[in-house]
């Protein structure tokens, strides 16, 4: 059996270009990591569904939506910076270096986040107030510490990955999944999940930093680091507000107890979705080592392989057609540092994409947001290879 997949593997390597060995090796574990998350995820979907008021199921989706959209005040960008630089180098002083970095940006978010919690606290929002005052302090951590799992992508360490991502999964789950069936404390909720993320997080960030040694990062390269995730951290604003907008519409236009509908509804979709965002912690990591002249040779076939392998998958959600190609498009301007192609696709995308989640949802409610989300998906596909063909035209690389 090992022999025949073996030819398997070299086979499809062949036909396809792809070196499959290494997306057969790394898949498999993102595959696995991606299966335990699911798994609880699911499970704590039905017991939030079965044993939560839905208005309280509803605010706790609210108050992490908010949480999330402020979430561009931190360095968003340092992991998928951390990766890249990691990819390039291997040096092991950049894990330590990308968390001192984030102690000194984040500080912003837990300012914006106590001003905001005083805000609701003044208007007789007891809830809200403390429940983001409780964020302003743990959310922070959380983007700190788990960047340990970039630093180790990047050194293609894709089973310590799983391992440590799936224990972090199954404790932080467990224990949420036990507060829910013990207690509609909304306040409760959201600090267990918060807190049994930081805890794994960061106990595997200290075993991952006794494993790789740091090693002395020059000034060259720190400053590379920091400017790479500066602008791809200004990129994100939109992108993130976009991520998170349309429960927020939800919740404002529609009330708690639509969000708790929409959110159970969703679930599914957005951990497929979160499975093919994982992909870039793969492919990421291998483009940083080619030259945008061996892209270039394979991109446009590449794309299409990506809508073949997703129109494949998409019987279940269609959407995944659009998924695939998009991961790659993104991690290839990522990869080799595309700053004008990376602020004029997320920017051009992420205003439109904000714009049709707050007419059509206004308009028609949660059937608004799934037509916004369709549209997004077709027409970014369609952007976002312009702008590759302007690239390649400017760069003179035909």
């Amino acid at each position: 059996m090992s022999n025949l997949l073996k030819k398997i593997i070299k086979l499809a390597t062949r036909y396809t270009k792809i070196d499959m060995d290494y997306v057969v090796k790394s898949s498999l574990w993102t595959s696995i990591d991606f299966t335990v998350g699911s798994v609880l995820s699911m499970i704590l979907v039905v017991i939030s569904a079965n044993f939560l008021p839905k208005e309280t199921y509803g605010i706790y989706k609210y108050i992490l939506s908010l949480v999330g959209a402020l979430s561009f005040l931190t360095l968003s960008g340092i992991n998928t910076a951390v990766i890249q630089a990691t990819a390039k180098s291997g040096n092991n002083g950049i894990l330590p270096y990308a968390v001192k970095l984030q102690f000194k940006w984040n500080f912003l978010y837990t300012l914006v986040m106590a001003g905001l919690g005083i805000y609701y606290f003044l208007n007789g929002n007891n809830l809200l107030a403390y429940a983001l005052w409780l964020m302003a302090v743990l959310f922070p951590l959380d983007a700190v510490f788990n960047t340990y799992g970039s630093f180790l992508a990047g050194k293609k360490e894709f089973k310590r990955v799983s391992i440590y991502s799936s224990i972090s999964n199954t404790i932080q789950m467990s224990v949420l999944i036990t507060a829910a069936l013990l207690s509609d404390n909304v306040i409760l909720l959201i600090g267990v999940y918060s807190l049994f993320r930081i805890v794994p997080n960061f106990y595997f960030y200290l075993k991952t930093v006794s494993i790789f040694r740091p090693q002395p990062l020059d000034q060259s390269e720190k400053k590379e680091i920091f400017r790479f995730a500066r602008h791809l951290s200004f990129v994100h604003i939109l992108s993130i507000l976009a991520q998170h907008v349309d429960k927020i519409v939800v919740f404002h236009y529609l009330g708690a107890v639509q969000l708790a509908v929409y959110g159970i509804a969703i679930s599914i979709p957005e951990r497929i979705r979160g499975y093919f965002k994982s992909i870039e912690t793969i492919m990421l990591p291998k483009i940083s080592g080619k030259t945008v002249e061996e892209i270039k040779a394979v991109f446009n076939k590449r794309i299409w392989q990506g809508i073949l392998l997703g129109s494949t998958i998409s019987l279940a959600y269609i959407v995944l057609i659009f998924i695939i190609p998009a991961t790659y498009f993104s991690n290839v301007v990522k990869g080799h540092k595309m700053i004008k192609v990376i602020y004029a696709s997320s920017l051009g995308a992420n205003i439109f994409r904000i714009i049709l989640y707050i007419t059509l949802g206004k308009l028609w409610g949660i059937w608004g947001i799934i037509s916004a989300t369709l549209s997004l998906y077709f027409f970014g596909i369609i952007y976002n290879f312009i702008l590759w063909e302007i690239e390649m035209k400017r760069r003179k690389i035909s």
